[in-house]
């Protein structure tokens, strides 16, 4: 580092002379160069290190009961982080570190924990900090940016349970995989971007595309499924840039009459795996419009509604029937589009400074049969894709900032249970140790 010297004379000298040494000393600091504090701090040049890094534990917890059994519950629950049994559940341990790499990099990476799921990475990715021209790069393994509820932690949700179509459609982990996509901010009075990406099919995450798809076949344990219970052609391969998932995303906020209003379009498309130029088309759209009322019984309200269509091109497959020993028992499942879509809308309300209560409910449903042991069947005998609706009221307080416990009900209606019906009530408690990561909008 190079001293600047007169400056330095400059205050000694006038430390001496000044009759007052307390404004000449004042004076001197006030004359010498202001320079900016590096980005990135180094202790001998061409060896940057972190300036920053966050780290934080997120733990999430719930108890509960209902009148479902653990089995049911299985098909109810589909999120990977979703209470699947009654009784106690640690839904997951989440530790997440971010940083800044250098002046033009960022870094975040999540590491999730539970006793179902052991360990596994869910994030670990890099963001560019300096693009000119409102552009912003990430490239790693990522949750991908379809709609509101896939690229969300579980720490991160309003409610207990991930959405039934977002479970369904996207996966109990959400859709995540390697790739890498660039956003655009546009240069509009009100805030619109833009989202372009490119990430790997066959991600195990990726039920949609070339994953696989939790579909139950008791006969056949060892063989892998894809959507609508599908064989897997286990000899596709990522041969060309025709065999990636594309997303395509544009969202655009602005505030009216006092509310912020953000609205987003989604469209997630490849290749699925069942079979040779199969592919699967996601369509979504969400709406967000929060607002914190200058009077009036509640503090903030927040309504959220998010809608997700998948349209899966399925061809003939040659399926093995209940007796494997007997080839008179096999089958062939035709060739089929089969659609699947849903939504959910939520509203919460402030009560207070720690109080809040909200509802949700949910539908989804599918058209175009699936395949069983016995043969085909109506996509309604099917957990993952029967008609179901869900009635979620929630109470939520926040004793600070870190922590959080909530009280909800599910009233669940499925074709595919004994019943029909099903009745669950669910406290959950989560905490956080740490830097608080920040929420979107």
């Amino acid at each position: 580092m190079r001293y600047q010297l007169v400056p330095t004379l400059a205050l000694c000298a006038a430390a001496v002379h000044a009759a007052d040494p307390a404004t000449a000393l004042d004076q001197a600091l006030a004359e010498l160069p202001r320079q900016p504090a590096p980005a990135v701090s180094q202790d001998r040049p061409g060896e940057p290190k972190l300036r920053l890094i966050d780290l934080s534990l997120a733990v999430v917890g719930v108890a509960g009961i209902s009148t479902a059994t653990d089995a049911e519950l299985e098909g109810l629950n589909a999120g990977g982080h979703d209470p699947h049994r009654r009784g106690f559940t640690l839904q997951t341990a989440e530790l997440s570190l971010t940083g800044a790499v250098d002046p033009y990099f960022t870094a975040e990476a999540h590491l999730a924990a539970s006793p179902d799921h052991g360990i596994e990475l869910e994030e670990a990715f890099i963001t560019t900090s300096s693009l000119p021209y409102g552009l912003e790069a990430k490239a790693g393994y990522q949750l991908i940016e379809f709609g509101r509820a896939n690229a969300s932690h579980a720490h991160a949700w309003s409610w207990i349970g991930q959405p039934v179509v977002a479970s369904r459609l996207l996966g109990g982990e959400g859709s995540r995989a390697p790739g890498a996509r660039l956003a655009c901010l546009l240069p509009t009075a009100w805030y619109s971007q833009v989202f372009a990406g490119a990430y790997n099919a066959d991600d195990a995450s990726m039920i949609s595309f070339q994953g696989e798809a939790d579909h139950d076949h008791e006969h056949d344990e060892e063989a892998e499924r894809t959507v609508g219970g599908r064989l897997r052609d286990e000899e596709l391969t990522t041969g060309s840039a025709a065999d990636l998932a594309y997303l395509l995303r544009w969202e655009n906020g602005c505030e009216v009459g006092g509310a912020e209003v953000k609205l987003g379009l989604s469209l997630l498309t490849g290749p699925n795996a069942s079979g040779v130029g199969a592919r699967s088309d996601l369509y979504g759209a969400d709406l967000v419009v929060a607002t914190r009322p200058a009077s009036g019984p509640f503090t903030s309200i927040k309504a959220v509604v998010e809608m997700m269509y998948r349209s899966a091109e399925v061809p003939e497959t040659a399926e093995t029937g209940e007796d494997e020993v007997d080839p008179a028992d096999d089958f062939i499942a035709p060739a089929d589009t089969l659609t699947d879509w849903g939504l959910y809308a939520q509203v919460e309300l402030g009560l207070a400074e720690r109080w809040s209560v909200g509802v949700r409910g949910e539908y989804a449903t599918a058209s175009g049969d699936s395949v069983d042991h016995a043969g085909m069947i109506d996509p309604d005998e099917d957990a993952m894709r029967d008609t179901r609706i869900r009635l979620s009221p929630l109470v939520a307080f926040r004793p600070s900032e870190f922590s959080r416990l909530r009280l909800q009900y599910d009233y669940d209606k499925a074709e595919h249970l004994e019943d029909g019906t099903a009745h669950s009530v669910w406290l959950g408690l989560d905490v956080l140790l740490g830097a608080h990561p920040a929420h979107g909008f």
